[in-house]
């Protein structure tokens, strides 16, 4: 796993000798062992290298191939190396990495060659005879790809932070990137937070030509795709298929690991793994606050599979200047995921074990395995009666809370109750996002000056063009392909590339193995949820491979209590961002707007308006503490 940076057209050569280096020196965290630029005829390519397989010269990038006339940047693992050999022939290779052999299939077969390729990856292929750049992306989105368009010349990297060292760089806020990321929390692809910067989508290919002219394809098309005249999956086709799988991600020249949480898709991926290599060593958190602690069913697993189990604890002070000021460094963009900051802790503490750590990440996405299927129906099923029912329903809700008196419990229970009719009396897409969303379209451009407006239906459009044709994204299916297409990629791909990489750590998630997700996209829906139960199959499966009670119990996600981790930080934070004279929201928000915010969050306990719950008003605090921190160390300057 790496870091690649370059740039082609007319004028990459002048742009590339004031910028690659120090961009390059930018990824180093990506690429501790060796960092190296490829200055070409029309492009540069650099590669900051993570060793992990062929860790000889032969495996070193840039990589030329054979003849001579292909240059790669690679970023990422291929799994199906054994059929792309067979396929390349009897071609003598230099050593045994999966580049050299991405490279070579690419030179002979152009991008036919890209939809062969089974694994995570960004990639930079430089065309000498032709003058032309390839950039890809792999379908899933595991491994991002930002782009920025300049006179004459494209430039790509790994991450967003080199980027906005370019001479010449648009350096304006989107606006409608940055109404997405008030919405979300995550400023989605193709969007970047500044208009000179895009994200290649999941599986998009762009082609740069000699004048810096770009064509855009696909490899593939795009996960959550809705095919429902497909063959159906055999649900007993699962134990082989992911056995396979993990069996093929384990490949590695350096220590490799499975992270174990206890959960049910980290538990399958640790049991595949013994199955495959007998003695697999797993890791685990630690956490001292018993709602975040797995440690009791992560080491019944361990001891089930027999795994060399290491326990690592999480370190219980809360949270500093410098790493929330690394953490916006790392994402670039802002990103309001909260988990990431559990995340990065746990790498650097899985870092000093391995090298490589298998996850489970994506059996939620793939498996339908989060908890808000029950609540959109509710919501869908109120949507029915009518805009004026559920409006005046969630108003009389409203009303019977705000007369509820000083119980924290009931007023919660109401103010719940009143959110549900009003999520039910809103817009399609909003009702998609209802469990995702923290600021409305609506709020945001009450809250924002005109100038930073974006579209009134950017929300709108996003959904219709991530939500799978004909399907109803607020339904059980619907919702289930959009999380695929939105939540998989935009945010918990994003957070676990963005926070392992910080510590030079490769995460890889045999779940999102492309066999897997064609497995799971023909699956019917009945395989993966059930009366209001997740991931069927892949409980089932659990249960035969794990202890059961470990299986069966509530659902854990690995997070953090947020305004009691951020403690004094976040809320010196929130001033600033808030009142502060040099914070980057006066100039975005509307004076009056950040009054009210101010007001907002010194609130405490349950509020009787819909949205009025502590665990919001949180969410939205440090959504705005990390929109003007990245804005601020950017040095943004309307």
């Amino acid at each position: 796993m790496c870091g690649i940076v370059g740039v082609a057209g007319p004028q990459a050569t002048d742009l590339a000798r004031g910028w690659m280096d120090g961009a390059l020196q930018a990824l180093r965290h990506r690429g501790p062992d060796a960092q190296a630029i490829a200055r070409l005829d029309g492009a540069a390519l650099g590669h900051a290298r993570l060793s992990i397989i062929d860790l000889s010269p032969a495996g070193a990038q840039p990589m030329t191939s054979a003849s001579g006339r292909t240059v790669i940047a690679y970023n990422g693992e291929v799994y199906n190396t054994a059929e792309l050999r067979r396929k390349l022939g009897p071609m003598p290779l230099r050593g045994h990495s999966d580049t050299e052999l991405v490279l070579e299939r690419m030179e002979r077969d152009g991008l036919a060659a890209l939809p062969e390729l089974n694994g995570m990856f960004a990639l930079a292929l430089w065309q000498s005879e032709e003058r032309k750049l390839v950039l890809a992306r792999d379908r899933t989105g595991i491994k991002p790809l930002y782009v920025a368009e300049l006179p004459g010349a494209v430039a790509f990297c790994s991450e967003l932070r080199p980027l906005m060292t370019l001479p010449g760089l648009d350096c304006r806020i989107d606006p409608a990137a940055l109404q997405l990321y008030l919405a979300l929390g995550m400023v989605p692809a193709p969007y970047s937070l500044w208009l000179g910067v895009r994200q290649l989508l999941p599986g998009e290919v762009w082609t740069v030509d000699a004048e810096a002219r770009i064509a855009r394809t696909r490899l593939a098309e795009p996960i959550g795709a809705w095919h429902p005249a497909a063959p159906a999956s055999d649900p007993d086709d699962l134990p082989a298929l992911l056995q396979t799988c993990v069996a093929d991600q384990l490949v590695a020249d350096v220590p490799v690991g499975v992270l174990l949480s206890g959960g049910v898709d980290s538990s399958l991926v640790a049991a595949a793994a013994a199955r495959t290599v007998g003695k697999v060593r797993t890791f685990s958190v630690v956490h001292a606050d018993p709602r975040y602690d797995e440690r009791k069913a992560a080491r019944a697993v361990a001891e089930h599979i027999g795994s060399d189990h290491v326990e690592l604890e999480l370190p219980a002070a809360g949270l500093t200047e410098s790493e929330l000021d690394e953490l916006v460094d790392h994402h670039g963009d802002p990103f309001a995921d909260s988990s990431s900051l559990p995340t990065r802790r746990l790498a650097r503490l899985v870092r000093r074990h391995v090298t490589v750590a298998l996850s489970g990440d994506g059996g939620d996405e793939l498996f339908a395995g989060y908890p808000r299927y029950r609540e959109n129906g509710w919501v869908s099923t109120a949507a029915q009666l009518g805009h004026q029912a559920t409006a005046a329903m969630g108003n009389a809700a409203t009303t019977v809370n705000r007369r509820a008196g000083a119980n924290q419990t009931v007023r919660g229970k109401l103010r719940r109750v009143a959110r549900l009719f009003d999520l039910a009396s809103r817009p399609t897409a909003e009702r998609a996002v209802g469990t995702l969303t923290f600021f409305w379209p609506n709020e945001t451009r009450r809250l924002l000056r005109p100038a930073f407006h974006g579209p009134a239906d950017g929300l709108a459009a996003l959904i219709r063009d991530r939500a799978a044709a004909g399907l109803d994204p607020t339904l059980a299916e619907g919702c289930h392909r959009l999380e695929q297409r939105l939540v998989l990629p935009d945010d918990m791909l994003v957070k676990v590339d963005r926070m392992t990489m910080a510590e030079s750590l490769e995460i890889r998630p045999p779940l999102l193995d492309n066999r897997m997700v064609a497995f799971a996209q023909r699956l019917p829906l009945r395989h993966k949820l059930h009366r209001g139960e997740g991931k069927v199959a892949l409980k089932a499966l659990a249960r035969q491979w794990v202890p059961p009670w470990v299986v069966d119990r509530p659902k854990q996600g690995f997070a953090v209590p947020l305004l009691a981790f951020g403690g004094a930080v976040l809320q010196d934070r929130t001033r600033w961002a808030l009142q502060g004279h040099d914070s980057p929201l006066r100039t975005l928000f509307e004076p009056s707007a950040l009054l009210r915010l101010q007001a907002e969050f010194a609130q405490q306990g349950e509020g009787w308006q819909p949205e009025d719950s502590p665990y919001r008003r949180a969410h939205r605090q440090w959504t705005l503490v990390l929109l003007a921190t990245a804005l601020q160390r950017r040095g943004w300057q309307p």
